[in-house]
Formats: C-alpha cells, structure tokens, sequence
C-alpha cells in the first residue's frame, strides 16, 4: 500500500486554526510522518449536488452521497491523499482501505471555528475528517492496469472497457460539504508533513475556503433554495444542471458468448442439480447519445424520482463518472464505547408497480406471498446473519419483512441490526469484506457463484454493484451496493442490471425483471 498525496491548495485565516496547523506540524513532526488536518466551520444552506457541480474541477476526484432516511448529504471534491491500490501486495482491497484510513483518522488534528463550536450541535453533526469512495465488484477488475486504469485501452476478451475505475479509490478530499437538519457545514483537509510551514498551510486552507465561495449566481441561488427543508431535492419538472435532452439516442445490449436467456438456464439446471442455490446474473446496455450527457443531471433526475434510494456520484478525476440511486444498504456503522453498532439492509425479490392503487395492491399480494420470492429473500438473509454472526456479531431479533416501494418497482425488505462486541470503527472493513457480496447482488455458495459470474457475464462489472460509501472521524459510515447504476463517459452511458435466479425462476420473467430495473437510468439519460 501507499499514500499518494494531492495538491494541498492554500491562504490566511484566525489565530485558532494557526494553533491547529501549528499542533498538526508538532504532531507530523513527533510522529516522523505526515499526518490529516481538519478543520470545519457552518455553511450556508446549500444544495450539494448543485454545489458540487459548481465547485468540483474536472480533473479533480468528485464524491456524492445522499441518503434521504438519515437526513445526510455529503459533497466532497478534490484530494489531498489517497490510495493508491498495491496489486503486488498479498492484502485485500478492503485490507488497504483499513490500513489507510486507520494510518490517517487515529492521528488526525481536528479543529472546529468558534461559529461551530457555539451552536451545541449533537453528535451526529459535529464535523469530523472524512475518508471516501468505492470498490470494485471482484478483487481484480479484468485487464486492470494500474498505470493506466484512466484509458480506455484496457480489454477483456476483445472488448474496450472504458470505464476505467481501479479496484479500489479511497480518499481524503480538499474539501467536503455535509447537510443535515437543515444545517450545512463546510469541513476542509490538509495533509500536514513534518518539514510544512504553518503560514504556507494557513494560507491553502483559507484558499480553499475563498474559492467555496466565490460563485455569487450559484451562492444565491443555493440561499434561495436552503430556505425550504427540502432544498435538496427539487421538484423534478426542474433541473437546475445545465443539460440539453439528446435529440437521438441508440441502446444496445453488450452481447457475451451466450445470450443473457442462456446464461439464466445454465444457472437453472446447476439449481436443479443441487450444486448452486442461487445467483444474480447481469445485464449492460450501451446508450449513445448526439450530445454529451451531463450526470450530475441525470443523478438530479434520479434522486427526484427515487427519494426513497440513497442517490451517489463517484468520479476519479477523469472524464468517466459511476453514479446511480440504489435501494440497498451493504453497511452502516456507528462506534460506541464497546461494540460497533451495524446496520444491513436485505432487498431480495421483486415486482412492478401497479397502475392503479389496486393494481399495485394485488402486485403487493402476489409478491408478499410468492414462495419463489420469499426464498430468495430468506436466502439474502442469511447470508447476511451468519456472515455476521461468523465475526461474532451479536444480531438483534429481525424484523418482519415488508415492501420497499419505489416508484416502478417494490422489493421484499428486511433490515437486519447487529452489535460487533469490543470493536472500533476500523473493523468497519473487516465486515464489508465478509458481507460483500452479499447474496442479494452475488450467490450462495458465494465463490461458486462468483466464479460462473465472472464466467458467463458479457462484460466485468467493474464498480456495479460494489460497495460505495464514506467513514468519518467520529466512528460514523455508510456503504451502499451500486445498483441500479451506470457510467456516463460524454455521450456514452453504460447501465447494468441484474436478477436472482434461483429455483423456479423463469427465464422471461427474470428478464422483464432486468427490463424494469434498466428503467430508472434509461428515464434519467432522456431515453423514453
């Protein structure tokens, strides 16, 4: 593993951040090494993904997460240190994660303005440092190279896989935005080297601050809109991203081997034959458009339609972004005293909206009691459980499965909440490597069907389906599963869906399946 520092930007501020960084060189120099500076301070309302539009340079990594049922956005640019994934190295790319992140949160220098400090905010709100970004579905994405994971020249099996995402980004960014209960506060980094002066220091942070706020349009557009508590999630009959709708677009299955129906009645008869229980196999269409995409749009359009989704945005500082709104929740974590609290969300089965409320009742009815459906789910849920329960995780009594509706589509759902005894925030990446993938996104048994996956599938997954998320300096985290997702790279878009097989399945049921999941980003990019 190694760090690879950002450009720490630069400028002037009051005396108590000058104790910070003045601490912060004390400490590197203490330490014998670089250690994370943060400092906070309150914001005014804001909507973040128009925020993050208006301020991420493209070049720069962009980080976006907002999941509605916490009340948490964040919105984060820029890097000042990151990951940079080791492929000769014999640990995981959740290995690497933890070594980072623990090598810089256990040490970092954190500093709140007076403004902060005096609003009494609880625990959930005070600001903190913040490492983020994602993986890749398998432990090696096919063809990686990592000298050259931004090009387009990576193949697998004669195939351009343009989306260029490493096995793992992982990152500290120049600066983050966090909303929640109406407040916004503004949290910037800096990665302190025992050699640094505190005036260079002072000067990129305060720098950094100024730039945030230079956009007067978007500053007073973004007043005008803080005022509701809905700000964030506009009405989707407008989109303030400027974005014109392409006037011609072409969607093409990426074609494997074998067709998608083939791969499905393989999987059935290895189900039959008792040597696999279930697994989720998936779908890519290629949409190519007259005009570049814009995809802080299309996430804009997505979250309107799906509030009920956490809505994200990853892009490693090239010309290629993974985004999407997905319903499920891998992981979130909160630290005690003395056990990590864990959260996990089971979505497994699936039916379509209804057109008419009793449509969609009888829809309900039919899924709540479909023994092929009720299954599957039981089979995510206990992959979940005794993955949990196999680190010693003491689980809380399940809650009864109900429907997550969204708006054309609903799914069985379980959350499922857990204790892990005498564990900190670091073990965070010990319980995503168990978990993911779960199967819900992956199989039973796991490696069986991870391994006919990567096998039949057209094209690797890349980051679909993967975990996405954020951890902070107060034991606080969240990781979603990227689905219902794609990547946008100019006028290109690229969007998977998947399907569980599992016994009973049936191949045109499963694939109307995938069709309704496609949906979604298919509405988001303009096609109709």
């Amino acid at each position: 593993m190694q760090l690879r520092q950002g450009n720490t930007p630069s400028s002037y501020h009051p005396n108590s951040l000058h104790d910070l960084i003045r601490s912060a060189i004390v400490k590197a120099k203490n330490l014998d090494r670089p250690v994370l500076l943060s400092y906070s301070q309150t914001w005014h309302p804001s909507d973040p993904l128009l925020f993050l539009a208006t301020h991420a340079q493209p070049t720069q990594p962009q980080f976006y997460w907002e999941q509605p049922s916490k009340d948490w956005i964040v919105a984060a640019a820029g890097s000042v240190v990151s990951l940079s994934p080791n492929a000769s190295l014999c640990e995981s790319r959740f290995e690497q994660a933890k070594q980072f992140s623990t090598s810089l949160l256990a040490d970092a220098v954190v500093g709140n303005a007076a403004d902060l400090e005096g609003l009494g905010l609880d625990a959930n709100l005070v600001a903190s440092p913040y490492v983020l970004g994602g993986f890749a579905f398998h432990e090696a994405i096919a063809g990686f190279q990592q000298d050259n994971w931004h090009s387009d020249r990576v193949t697998r099996n004669g195939e351009k896989i343009w989306h260029g995402f490493p096995p793992v980004m992982w990152f500290v960014p120049r600066w983050i935005l966090h909303r929640t209960g109406g407040r916004s506060i503004v949290t910037v980094h800096a990665y302190i080297q025992p050699q640094d002066l505190w005036e260079a220091i002072a000067s990129s942070l305060a720098t950094t601050l100024m730039e945030l706020r230079h956009n007067s349009h978007e500053n007073s557009q973004d007043r005008a809109q803080g005022n509701s508590q809905n700000a964030s999630i506009e009405s989707s009959h407008h989109n303030p991203f400027p974005f014109s709708t392409p006037t011609s677009l072409r969607t093409e299955e990426v074609l494997g081997n074998q067709s998608w129906s083939g791969i499905v009645e393989q999987a059935l008869d290895l189900i039959q034959q008792q040597k696999l229980d279930k697994v989720v196999l998936a779908r890519a269409l290629d949409v190519s458009a007259d005009r570049a995409f814009n995809p802080f749009a299309v996430l804009h359009k997505l979250r309107c339609d799906y509030p009920e989704c956490v809505s994200f945005l990853v892009n490693c500082g090239s010309d290629d972004t993974f985004l999407g709104a997905t319903p499920e929740l891998l992981l979130q974590v909160q630290s005690h005293v003395d056990y990590l609290g864990l959260r996990s969300n089971a979505v497994a089965g699936s039916i379509q909206r209804g057109k008419t409320e009793a449509e969609d009742r009888i829809l309900s009815d039919r899924l709540l009691n479909s023994q092929k459906d009720i299954n599957e789910h039981k089979i995510v849920i206990h992959s979940i459980c005794d993955r949990l329960q196999s680190m010693g995780a003491q689980l809380d009594k399940l809650a009864p499965t109900q429907l997550l509706r969204l708006s054309n589509v609903q799914h069985l759902y379980t959350p499922i909440t857990a204790k892990l005894p005498n564990a900190d925030w670091s073990a965070t990446f010990d319980v995503l490597a168990k978990l993911h993938p779960t199967a819900a996104v992956g199989g039973e048994p796991r490696d069986r069907a991870v391994q006919l996956m990567q096998q039949w599938e057209a094209c690797d997954r890349g980051w679909y389906a993967a975990p996405i998320g954020w951890l902070n300096g107060n034991g606080e985290g969240a990781f979603a599963v990227g689905i219902r997702s794609g990547y946008i790279c100019g006028d290109r878009a690229r969007i998977f869906a998947g399907a569980g097989i599992v016994a009973n399945s049936q191949v045109t049921t499963e694939q109307s399946e995938t069709t309704i999941k496609f949906a979604a980003l298919l509405k988001a990019l303009g096609v109709t």
